[in-house]
């Protein structure tokens, strides 16, 4: 089902070919008047493109921006189109593609839930096919990246420490890098020119394969840290100067604690992040609010409570002051403030946030969701607290842990913490074996 909570998404030509995006198109443009498309560095994502904006123009105003990443997709069309869309498939292997699309107000659609309800697949004739190939894009063209560039460059501030990026050859070697190129003034840049193909590794920040061409660079090059985007730059990964790489929660924790210097408000973490969050973000005079894995839910809940930022175990980090939505290089700069601030190694930095012992997300392909969920409820429910904001969720005396369904992917994920390292060892065995049973 390509159909999914925060996108569309599935393989060119098998699951997305011309005649869906000629009809996804068709669709959006009787939804709305004046539509923002841009497209990341996939092959798939150029090559449905022309039929996509070809549906569009049926019925409705296109604007074509370029080879973009996703934050600038959400950037160049809050307040100024009534819909913005990236044809991507973020940090998925090569031969996949989709589409990602918010609103005015750069809040993302549910493709399941406001797409699908109304979606009709029509056939291109082959005078369409014809007037798709001689589609002239440059006459669609609109420039949102020097207003992006511009924000981005005065919000943060220049440094010559030393760093490495892995642009992952995805759709930051535009905008992104020019950005970087102003503000870092002793880096390093690999993979740094767009390759739908991916040469040098699949574009996802949580895949430790992933992430071997950042951890050597570092290390080899003595940079004070590395970072490393997804294939449609909303993902940010980060390694310290001695190449371990900081989960998610870890790089939350530090980004709460710098925003909470400036200012007191709501700070959102997904229910996947370590107990330290909360506790950061409550000891400096913030407002934990804990959500529901996913940026379409987290986007919704930080304009209804007005929160300052929200982290995800997934390396997405959003921000209010550029919409609230995410922004990998307004992450970058807290990250940056607090190298400044505490005077030490991230390294160092780190330690003082890992309290617990987080297992990280542990996948299993399972028959029956449900029936294993169920499975763990049963055997948790008298020595547990039970929460079900997503997934189920039990919280123990010496541990706690999450056990969900993924919304992209036919998954069970499982992340678990505990006060110490025996127990976190003792209880994933002990729920891996009701899972596998």
């Amino acid at each position: 089902m390509v159909f999914k909570a925060y996108d569309i998404r599935g393989i060119y030509e098998k699951d997305l070919d011309d005649n869906f995006a000629y009809s996804l198109g068709k669709l959006v443009g009787k939804k709305y008047e004046r539509i923002m498309v841009g497209n990341d560095i996939r092959i798939g994502s150029k090559k449905l493109l022309k039929p996509f904006i070809y549906g569009i123009i049926e019925n409705s105003k296109v604007y074509y921006a370029g080879e973009i990443s996703t934050p600038l997709m959400y950037f160049g069309t809050l307040k100024k189109f009534d819909l913005g869309v990236i044809l991507t498939a973020s940090h998925n292997p090569k031969e996949y593609t989709g589409f990602k699309m918010c609103d005015i107000n750069a809040i993302p659609l549910s493709p399941v839930d406001e797409i699908k309800p109304d979606f009709e697949m029509f056939k291109l004739s082959d005078t369409q096919k014809e007037e798709i190939e001689n589609l002239d894009l440059e006459s669609l063209k609109v420039d949102i990246s020097s207003e992006y560039s511009k924000f981005l460059t005065e919000n943060i501030e220049k440094t010559n420490r030393k760093i490495a990026v892995d642009f992952a050859n995805g759709a930051t070697t535009h905008a992104e890098k020019e950005i970087l190129e102003k503000i870092l003034e002793n880096k390093i840049f690999i993979n740094d020119f767009p390759d739908g193909n991916f040469p040098a590794h699949e574009p996802d920040t949580l895949k430790k394969e992933c992430l071997i061409d950042i951890i050597n660079t570092v290390k080899e090059n003595s940079c004070e840290f590395g970072l490393i985007f997804d294939g449609d730059g909303d993902r940010i990964g980060m390694v310290d100067e001695e190449g371990e790489i900081l989960a998610g929660d870890i790089l939350t924790a530090i980004i709460s604690n710098e925003i909470l210097n400036d200012v007191k408000g709501k700070i959102v973490y997904d229910l996947r992040c370590s107990k330290i969050v909360p506790e950061i973000i409550s000891k400096n005079g913030g407002t934990p609010v804990k959500t529901r894995v996913g940026h379409y839910f987290i986007k919704k809940l930080m304009h209804e409570i007005d929160a300052e930022f929200a982290g995800e175990f997934s390396n997405h980090f959003y921000f209010k002051s550029v919409g609230y939505f995410e922004s990998p290089l307004l992450a970058l700069n807290y990250i940056l403030k607090a190298l400044e601030r505490e005077g030490k190694p991230l390294s160092e930095i780190s330690k003082m946030y890992k309290k617990y012992f987080h297992s990280g997300e542990i996948n299993f392909k399972v028959v029956d969701q449900n029936k294993s969920i169920e499975s763990i409820e049963k055997k948790y429910e008298n020595i547990c607290k039970i929460e079900k904001l997503d997934g189920i969720s039990l919280y123990c005396d010496d541990f706690w842990f999450n056990v969900r369904s993924s919304n992209t992917e036919p998954l069970l994920r499982l992340n678990l913490e505990a006060e110490n390292e025996k127990t976190m060892n003792d209880k994933l065995k002990e729920i891996k074996d009701i899972i596998n049973s």
